[in-house]
């Protein structure tokens, strides 16, 4: 487990599927806090989103193999593990609860999640 988390932090820190930084148009303003599957996100979900592209690639089943990471990173993976559905499905639902607006939001969880929410952008 130690070694998916020094990975990880090595991912994240090469910046590796990372989304884009904050691309809403110059003057967005939120009114709301974005959330991961209940999880409250301290920015766009940046990390939350590493975190659920690392369970997903990892192939991880089980929440305890997500308790190295810290916080934001360890409620993506858990979230990967706990959602009974496909990544698609879960794209499309985070992009609906958060009113995402912009596809360049949509980065950073896996190809799969960001079809999902690419499509629902397209509704």
């Amino acid at each position: 487990m130690r070694r998916h988390a020094l990975c990880l932090l090595a991912l994240v820190c090469l910046g590796r599927q990372a989304p884009a930084a904050n691309c809403a148009p110059e003057g967005w303003i939120r009114y709301e806090p974005r959330t991961f599957f209940g999880y409250e996100c301290p920015d766009d979900c940046e990390r939350h989103k590493v975190g659920y592209a690392w369970a997903e690639r990892a192939g991880f089943v089980d929440v305890r193999e997500c308790a190295a990471f810290p916080d934001s990173l360890r409620e993506g993976c858990t979230a990967r593990i706990e959602l009974a559905s496909t990544s698609e499905a879960a794209g499309h639902r985070w992009a609906l609860e958060n009113e995402v607006v912009q596809p360049c939001e949509c980065a950073g969880a896996g190809e799969r999640f960001e079809a999902g929410c690419l499509r629902q952008l397209r509704r």
